[in-house]
């Protein structure tokens, strides 16, 4: 296991816990808690509970509330969520969007899915983010709010991102264009 995806830590009655950040069955990230013995479970999330000596916080691991420190939680979380999105570059594509408003008129593209942190500063310089919630009346679209790609930026985008060939805008617009040769293009 790569120790970037282990956390050694320990509950509020000294005990040793490592939160483990590995694949479940289905193949998606998860975090495990290692107690010891042996035991390992999933972890729910973070809670607060109630009990006769005041509240208690910790994550939820049934049947167990592991007492930790909510930093450990927060960084096991990070991570497991960082290797879910970086999973999300496989499929990666742009997507058109459109809103027009009384206000704001929002036109361009914005990603089909969430990239990891480290994916996202790559492409940050390239993004706005951008809330149609600003119109008072919405005259065109749906109501978009997120992050677009600068206008003329696309291609760059998808360059940085990694977009398999058939995925990019290019690709996408001479199909449509052209369905014959869709299985062409694939190839």
């Amino acid at each position: 296991m790569d120790e970037q995806l282990r956390i050694e830590t320990r509950d509020r009655c000294g005990s040793a816990v490592t939160l483990v950040v590995e694949r479940d069955r289905h193949s998606v990230f998860q975090v495990y808690a290692r107690l010891g013995g042996g035991e390992r479970c999933l972890c729910h999330g973070w809670a607060t509970r109630r009990k006769e000596d005041g509240f208690r916080h910790g994550i939820i691991c049934p049947p167990h509330l592991l007492e930790v420190p909510r930093e450990d939680w927060e960084r096991a979380l990070a991570v497991r969520e960082d290797l879910r999105d970086r999973d999300n570059l496989e499929h990666i594509r742009l997507v058109k969007v459109f809103s027009r408003g009384n206000k704001l008129v929002v036109d361009g593209y914005t990603l089909s899915a969430r990239v990891d942190r480290q994916t996202w500063s790559g492409i940050a310089p390239y993004m706005r983010e951008v809330d149609s919630g600003v119109n008072d009346e919405l005259l065109e679209g749906d109501h978009f709010r997120g992050w677009i790609i600068d206008r003329g930026q696309e291609e760059t985008v998808e360059r940085v991102l990694g977009v398999k060939p058939h995925n990019t805008l290019r690709a996408r617009a001479e199909r449509e264009e052209d369905p014959e040769g869709q299985d062409r293009i694939r190839k």
